[in-house]
């Protein structure tokens, strides 16, 4: 989860989305409370060697003028690993796809349900997210931080090649 800024063409739906999220980050910090960050940085990521997660997440960062969450680095790594952007849309998604490999937890739950209450025209594109992950291999309690240093393809294979 990185730090959006509000932009000022947003529509209602939008504005109260986002202010939603932020309103609810520190809920969702405070019931990571018990991870480590990673202390990284959008720099240090950007100067990790080329292909790799780490570079490719620091890539995505500049790319979108973001910083890293501390506690929350996941979430820019699901940005890289999936292909999602930053719209309001794709945030959503990025919720969908995690819930679909079996991450049940309160925070995926509530914004999906959400999500999909406020954007019914996005409902296929979030029943595609939830597949990509229902279809995936075991991810979503990978310690990405570990995986950093790995090349993003070999990851993204790991992900979605079966056995």
């Amino acid at each position: 989860m990185s730090t959006l800024k509000l932009k000022n063409k947003q529509s209602f739906r939008e504005k109260l989305s986002w202010k939603i999220a932020y309103g609810l980050r520190p809920l969702y910090l405070y019931m990571r409370r018990n991870r480590k960050p990673w202390n990284v940085t959008v720099e240090s990521l950007s100067k990790m060697p080329e292909g790799t997660l780490g570079r490719d997440v620091g890539i995505f960062l500049k790319r979108h003028n973001l910083e890293v969450i501390p506690m929350a680095e996941f979430h820019d790594v699901y940005h890289v690993l999936f292909n999602y952007g930053t719209t309001i849309k794709d945030e959503a998604c990025i919720q969908f796809v995690p819930l679909g490999n079996g991450r049940w937890s309160l925070p995926y739950v509530a914004c999906t349900f959400v999500s999909a209450a406020f954007y019914p025209e996005y409902w296929k594109d979030f029943y595609r997210a939830f597949c990509t992950g229902k279809n995936a291999n075991k991810f979503h309690d990978w310690d990405f931080q570990e995986l950093l240093g790995a090349e993003t393809e070999k990851i993204r294979r790991m992900i979605f090649e079966k056995e």
